[in-house]
């Protein structure tokens, strides 16, 4: 069987599992040859090895079941930046790069800040900061000792001599007061939700993904607690849910945050807050 062959009878069989079947196809495939998905576009008639084909069909079949793709090849891309993944932590997504977009467009000027990045996970955020402002210091926290060594081996892959990591709940194990900027992307998801039962977010953690009854419970915790740490002027930037955008304004607002601003992500929905510190 060639590469073309391979991957139309993988499009067929993930066609019912998965939205973006074809894809997710020419990336498992991609992953197997240790090639880029260009490379099976310019060989279609390249014949796989038997084993080759073993470790795809595999990998099909896990897709198949709703194993996420980026668990599969154990990586992905975030701010244009290959990242190591696994089950212990979200998988990033696109619409995060809307907190680090906004982030370097407001503070692009500034050569020296010290920021706090809150649930790390994989260090998708701070890592993505720390390359694009090699002069901030950055603290990287989260609870999970899983995550952490996760973010740890995309620190040294990448290179970020400027992130320190904390294992902290919140701001239980925070005991430094002077940052710029507080940034997280927390769990927003409602506990009964039922998106929690579908698609990739069943093979993550809950821990990573739910909070509270209205998803709002990380959220107002980071906002009710945020200024302590904070300097005069600093700023607070959370992700939060697509249906959330009047009750984290709402949120930042009570807590004492000004100048208050929302951003919508690549497909229109409202995905982030930021607001000032009085």
């Amino acid at each position: 069987m060639n590469i073309q062959q391979a991957l139309q009878h993988a499009g067929k069989q993930l066609a019912d599992a998965s939205p973006s079947a074809m894809l997710d196809a020419q990336v498992l495939l991609a992953h197997v040859l240790r090639c880029n998905t260009a490379h099976l576009a310019a060989w279609p008639e390249k014949t796989l090895r038997e084993d080759q084909l073993a470790d795809f069909q595999k990998l099909v079949n896990q897709r198949q079941q709703g194993a996420p793709v980026a668990h599969l090849t154990g990586s992905r891309e975030f701010w244009s930046l290959d990242f190591s993944v696994d089950d212990s932590t979200l998988i990033p997504r696109p619409e995060t790069e809307t907190l680090v977009e906004y982030l370097l467009e407001h503070f692009d000027n500034r050569q020296n800040l010290k920021l706090l990045d809150m649930g790390t996970g994989t260090g998708a955020i701070a890592i993505s900061i720390a390359r694009e402002k090699p002069g901030w210091e950055i603290v990287a926290s989260d609870i999970s000792e899983q995550a952490l060594k996760l973010a740890r081996k995309n620190c040294s892959d990448h290179d970020t001599g400027n992130v320190t990591l904390i294992h902290s709940d919140w701001f239980q194990g925070i005991d430094q007061i002077n940052f710029d900027i507080i940034i997280s992307n927390p769990p927003y998801i409602a506990s009964a939700d039922p998106h929690l039962t579908q698609g990739d977010v069943r093979f993550e953690p809950e821990s990573a993904l739910s909070s509270g009854a209205t998803g709002m419970d990380d959220i107002e915790h980071i906002c009710s607690h945020a200024k302590e740490y904070l300097l005069e002027n600093g700023w607070l930037i959370v992700e939060h849910g697509y249906n959330q955008k009047q009750l984290v304004a709402d949120c930042f607002a009570r807590n004492g945050f000004s100048e208050i601003e929302q951003r919508q992500d690549l497909s229109g929905h409202t995905r982030m807050t930021a607001g000032k510190k009085l």
